[in-house]
């Protein structure tokens, strides 16, 4: 037996061995979804078990399934798509899940995870499928989106026509002016033209009707008098990504003003057409140019917005396009000196080039610019919007004169500015190189940690219910042990997770491995883990955490995720919807470090979080600084109002845990009630590994970095 901060842990399945749920209770789980949930059986690729959400959303589309959805349990995986034999080497292959696919069935087009489902010996014996219906009308919308944000800034007049009613659908912004233009040859005016027949423009309409009705006909090219002019038109056939018809696209232009048009193209391949700076290609061969020269000398600099994502999630696109157009006003404003260029990369992305400029002139211009981006911009009479900027400075020729060289480097300087901080720059120097090149070796060290899954460990730490001194949950904190550099600190490879797209398959590992531990605790405390913000807002939380759930075998009551205030600044709308989603398995959502991140309050409103936990900064600080006391006191206030349980962080002494219980706290968390431990599975390994590490360190080395 091994005890925990005071708390027996019996285990109830022999270390290392998944607790797969019985029948009884695998029905009691999934009946209650509400998404539809099948089970596969991989031996004979059978469905042995649906839920009701499953029956009825199939029932929904009973017509083109071809068999009854009562009979679904019992029937061939098969019936679910077109190449059966891929989908069975898919479901074969654990290695390749979990899965995320669209497939169209008939007219409907169903959405759904795929997640492996191990038994007590590990063997991967089935599969959890959890699906949706998305219908075949929203992938028409998400495509005509999409087909329309494209178009609307080509220099060539195009419409679209609805294939039934042969309406004008759409017209961009050149068929808007060109149409002005002619607007005395026009039937009607051209502000009436959207909703109007595609009649007015031919002498046939049921000619033209016939044409535009079957794709089979298009590509299509004429030539049609209109009046005085001529009119070149090309039509061609839209589909959606499955193939389906979405209907005729029509480019065209007025002959006589063929040549304008030309020019158009011309600019557009040259500038960014929403800023009218250069563009990525023109900055690029302009910088080969300036390095090209004899003795070449020059200053690039790397521009990042900081916080015009937010503003253009929260205030939409056209505020930010407005914003964006004003920044590059300023910007030219501030490098008018011969020999500039001022460039829009992309996005939030801008560069700018300063011939004959040296390491001290581009600081100069960096600050210049800090000051000059912060300022307020006036959007409307009422809109009122501040953000800042991260920039990276590089030279010519002290930090290169290759341009890729350049370029790589001025773009490490940037991301030392934002690691920074933000809102300040950086000027390149060798030892970012180097950290960039040990960053990305870290990278590879953790792949094959995830790979071989023997080197990381969940230390889970209790948090502790003050009025009775039972521990109620224990948060699992990630370690990982690499074999030449020993533990390495999550500070510095969480962010590389993050960064290099990893952070999703070490969450999954995290719910996997701490579902596992909490299923052996004989106390029934619930396990708390972590979710980065970049695990949220793609819609796969809720999936990935009942996959967990069921293969540990772990009742959802038992399990709380904990996400930071920043996390919901970013699409904030997808992750409160995966928070919901969450919530609805039966899974406990907690608030981590509140009070250090923005908006606090209109978070609480706008998720129904059931805890709260209070940073340990404040903590610490309390009993030194009343201001502090008091943050502690009015969240402890608010979570008895709202019905949250507080917990405060960060409780290593007895004056901190007498201050928090005075000030109303519900729960504490610190070294004082216990440091994080590993479980029993972990306890041999970690106490051999930190054996061997005392060897080549200090003693207190050992302990600070293995707890």
């Amino acid at each position: 037996m091994e005890t925990m901060t005071g708390c027996p842990i019996l285990a109830k399945a022999p270390p290392g061995t998944a607790m797969p749920l019985e029948p009884l209770d695998f029905e009691r789980m999934f009946d209650v979804l509400p998404v539809g949930a099948m089970t596969c059986n991989l031996d004979t690729f059978e469905i042995d078990y649906a839920n009701p959400c499953s029956i009825a959303l199939l029932q929904s589309i009973r017509e083109t399934l071809g068999f009854d959805p009562e009979t679904i349990v019992g029937t061939s995986i098969d019936v679910f798509h077109r190449d059966p034999l891929h989908q069975r080497t898919l479901l074969s292959d654990s290695g390749r899940l979990p899965h995320k696919a669209r497939i169209c069935f008939g007219q409907e087009w169903l959405d759904l995870h795929i997640h492996p489902l191990p038994d007590s010996t590990g063997r991967v014996s089935r599969a959890l499928l959890v699906w949706a219906i998305a219908t075949a009308e929203v992938a028409k919308e998400q495509e005509e989106y999409r087909l329309l944000r494209m178009i609307d800034d080509m220099p060539v007049a195009v419409m679209t026509v609805d294939p039934v009613t042969f309406n004008i659908s759409y017209l961009n912004e050149t068929s808007k002016r060109t149409l002005g233009q002619i607007k005395d040859l026009l039937p009607i005016k051209p502000s009436e033209l959207l909703g109007a027949s595609i009649d007015v423009f031919h002498r046939h309409p049921h000619h033209q009707r016939q044409l535009l009705a079957d794709p089979a006909n298009l590509p299509h090219h004429a030539r049609i008098k209109l009046g005085s002019e001529v009119l070149d038109l090309q039509v061609s056939a839209v589909t959606g990504t499955d193939g389906v018809y979405l209907g005729p696209m029509l480019t065209w232009s007025v002959i006589t003003k063929q040549v304008a048009a030309e020019a158009r193209i011309q600019q557009l391949a040259h500038f960014d057409t929403l800023t009218a700076l250069a563009n990525r290609n023109t900055f690029r061969e302009h910088l080969k140019a300036c390095l090209a020269r004899p003795d070449p000398k020059l200053g690039l600099l790397f521009i990042d917005l900081d916080g015009f994502k937010f503003v253009n999630d929260s205030h939409g696109h056209l505020v930010g396009d407005t914003l964006l157009i004003r920044v590059a006003d300023r910007l030219r404003a501030c490098c008018g000196r011969p020999g500039t260029m001022v460039a829009r990369l992309g996005g939030d992305e801008f560069a700018i080039l300063i011939a004959e400029a040296g390491i001290e002139e581009a600081r100069d211009v960096a600050r210049t610019l800090l000051l000059e981006i912060v300022a307020p911009y006036q959007i409307e009479a009422e809109r009122r919007l501040e953000i800042g900027a991260s920039i990276g400075v590089a030279a010519a020729p002290e930090h290169g004169t290759d341009s890729e060289i350049l370029l790589s480097r001025a773009d490490m300087a940037l991301y030392a500015a934002k690691a920074a901080g933000k809102k300040t720059f950086r000027v390149f120097t060798p030892e970012l190189e180097t950290r960039v090149h040990e960053r990305v070796r870290l990278e590879g060290k953790l792949r094959a940690a995830l790979a071989q899954a023997d080197s990381l460990f969940l230390f889970y730490q209790p948090i502790t219910d003050i009025a009775t001194g039972r521990v109620t949950a224990r948060e699992g904190l990630i370690r990982w042990h690499h074999r030449t550099r020993g533990w390495i600190s999550p500070a510095e490879f969480i962010p590389v997770a993050e960064e290099s797209g990893l952070i999703d398959e070490l969450g999954i590992w995290v719910l996997n491995r701490a579902c596992r531990d909490a299923a052996s605790w004989d106390d029934d405390a619930r396990v708390a883990v972590n979710v980065s913000a970049k695990q949220l807002g793609k819609g796969t939380l809720a999936s990935n955490i009942l996959a967990a759930l069921v293969g540990a075998g772990l009742e959802p009551s038992r399990l709380e995720i904990e996400i930071t205030e920043s996390a919901l600044l970013a699409d904030e709308l997808d992750c409160l919807a995966d928070l919901r989603r969450v919530r609805d398995l039966g899974v406990r959502v907690a608030l981590d470090d509140f009070g250090t991140g923005f908006s606090s309050l209109a978070h609480l409103r706008s998720f129904p979080f059931d805890k709260i936990k209070i940073d340990g900064s404040f903590v610490q600080d309390a009993v030194q600084r009343p201001e502090c006391a008091a943050i502690v006191g009015v969240v402890a206030d608010l979570g008895r109002r709202l019905g949250v349980t507080t917990v405060a962080e960060g409780v290593e002494t007895q004056a901190h845990l007498d201050l928090v219980t005075a000030e109303g706290c519900t729960e504490v968390q610190g070294y004082l009630l216990g440091r994080p431990v590993p479980s029993a599975r972990d306890a041999a390994t970690i106490a051999a590994l930190n054996r061997q590490a005392a060897l080549h360190r200090p003693t207190s080395q050992v302990r600070a970095i293995a707890s």
